[in-house]
């Protein structure tokens, strides 16, 4: 079916001219970087159990093994 073809989408030349170039966007984040005050608080914490392993899953209710299937299955 050719509506379920993917194809690029063209950018209208307006649209390119206001997208930022990867030159003023380190430029932009460089001076927000220098001109950023040191006493700001971080945007996030570690906390102790930040790090801890999460907890196992639970055990599956489906069992597998021939000792569990019915004897009608068995054959």
């Amino acid at each position: 079916m050719p509506g379920q073809i993917l194809s690029p989408v063209p950018i209208s030349p307006t649209k390119a001219r206001d997208m930022m170039s990867s030159n003023e966007f380190f430029k932009s984040l460089s001076a927000t970087l220098e001109s950023s005050n040191d006493s700001t608080t971080p945007v996030r914490s570690i906390r102790e159990n930040d790090w801890d392993v999460p907890a196992p899953p639970p055990p599956s209710p489906v069992s597998f093994h021939k000792d569990h299937w019915q004897r009608s299955f068995r054959r």
